[in-house]
């Protein structure tokens, strides 16, 4: 940021002097240097925002220089894009002349490119001196292993610290590693990610073999890490990855994010506003529905239940109770089902409306939920769907919804077997993430609230 500070700052600058100071425009009129300056101070942090929320501010350990570009040209771009319809609400008869912008636009393109070029020797000294590294394992005992680990160890301006290996656990695998660098097997990886600081997951195992990559998912989505793995030709097909290189080989990352930097942070901003705007607007009418479920039947007004969220983290769930109390107490824990004769008269509505799922918006905003993502089930059931469902537990890398394109496009589940039609739609979900998704979500939503469509 202190790079591309200086070069917004020169881009300006520079600009201004071509326009006014150079004598090529001999009809254009001198400015002060004080105005000059002022504005390109002042333009630093505009530059600064439209850089970080396009997800440009960040290492360029994995960026080939077509990469950088890219992370220069698109927010450069839209900036400049922002300015002209900011200027023209702002004064629609103002103009300072076409030539300064194309300059200004210009200069700030080259000048943010070098800015770019700069940090990348720097980053690269840093992580040679070993001050800029990244903890990561491979997966893998084999030649692949040893090989990757040579050349990383080899490279350190890659970055790249290597606490040791995994064991895949594959029984036609030939190990090649030292014995004392096995930190443990795959069913280990929790604590190994935990125990040795990791990042990165660097899996030399063939992607083939996908029960064994999805092995990894849940415990590496439930701590933010990155998992790259030597592509077949499915996942080239698929378009499930996104490709980075490791030593001239293409490696695909497992998890890329689907959203942008800013459209992570529209995305909060949605889920906190419509939790708050809820919960504090409807206040009367919750109030109603509480005395309504309180007189109904007896019980609490509220049910806790524990759902699996994201990376398979326990949490507990809150709903306006629809069911008698202790609906389970004689069954166990069974799906709802069509004309479910536990569910009270006030349950029926709530269920049809879809209000008493209300009171998860308190999940929202402690963060163990999103308004828009899969449904969260109950951990019994997870370990059920995960024995019949092998790609199930793809679910579980992101946070759970409030409503989803599943909830919208098909009724409750009521067995097993309805759960593999809604994997489809929530698959399609996490594969499309988008905030445009997200609104045509809500606005479905809001049709089976207003309709009671899809509800038993």
């Amino acid at each position: 940021m202190v790079f591309d500070g200086i070069a917004i700052f020169l881009a300006m600058t520079f600009s201004a002097w071509i326009k006014f100071d150079s004598g090529i425009f001999t009809d254009s009129a001198s400015i002060s240097n004080s105005v000059i300056f002022s504005g390109a101070l002042l333009s630093v942090p505009f530059w600064w925002l439209i850089f970080v929320l396009s997800g440009s501010c960040r290492l360029h350990w994995d960026l080939s220089w077509a990469d950088e570009m890219k992370l220069v040209v698109k927010p450069v771009t839209s900036g400049f894009i922002i300015l002209f319809f900011g200027a023209f609400l702002v004064s629609p008869s103002a103009s300072i002349g076409r030539w300064i912008i194309v300059f200004y636009y210009a200069t700030l393109l080259l000048f943010v490119f070098i800015a770019r070029g700069c940090t990348r020797v720097l980053e690269r000294r840093l992580a040679k001196k070993g001050v800029l590294v990244r903890q990561a394992a491979i997966v893998g005992t084999g030649e692949a292993a040893s090989s990757l680990e040579r050349y990383l160890t080899e490279n350190t301006a890659l970055g790249y610290d290597i606490v040791g290996f995994v064991d895949p656990q594959k029984a036609d695998s030939f190990q090649t590693v030292p014995g004392d660098r096995i930190l443990g097997t795959v069913k280990d990886l929790p604590g190994i990610i935990k125990g040795f600081s990791i990042r990165e997951l660097l899996v030399t195992i063939a992607s083939n073999f996908h029960d064994d990559i999805l092995s990894l998912l849940l415990p590496a989505t439930g701590e933010g890490i990155k998992v790259k793995v030597v592509p077949d030709l499915f996942d080239i097909v698929a378009g499930h990855v996104h490709s980075t290189q490791i030593m001239g080989q293409p490696f695909m990352e497992i998890l890329p994010e689907r959203l942008s930097f800013w459209q992570k942070i529209v995305k909060v901003f949605i889920d906190y506003f419509i939790s708050f705007f809820v919960l504090l607007a409807g206040l009367p009418v919750w109030i109603v529905l509480a005395a309504l479920t309180k007189l109904d039947s007896k019980g609490p007004v509220f049910y806790r239940q524990e759902r699996v969220g994201k990376g398979g983290k326990i949490f507990r769930v809150f709903k306006f109770r629809s069911m008698v109390n202790d609906a389970e107490k004689r069954s166990g824990p069974i799906w709802a089902g069509k004309n479910d004769s536990r569910v009270t008269r006030t349950g029926r509505y709530l269920r049809k409306s879809r209000m008493d799922e209300i009171p998860q918006l308190i999940n929202v905003i402690r963060g163990e939920m999103s308004i828009v993502g899969p449904r969260p089930e109950r951990p019994v059931f997870v370990e059920e769907l995960r024995k019949i469902y092998p790609f199930y537990q793809k679910r579980l890398t992101i946070k759970p919804g409030l409503t989803g394109w599943a909830q919208v496009k098909l009724e409750y589940d009521t067995d097993i077997e309805s759960v593999a039609n809604k994997l489809r739609y929530d698959f399609y979900y996490i594969e499309n993430q988008s905030i445009f998704l997200d609104l045509e979500i809500l606005a479905r939503t809001l049709k089976v609230v207003l309709t009671g469509a899809g509800a038993h």
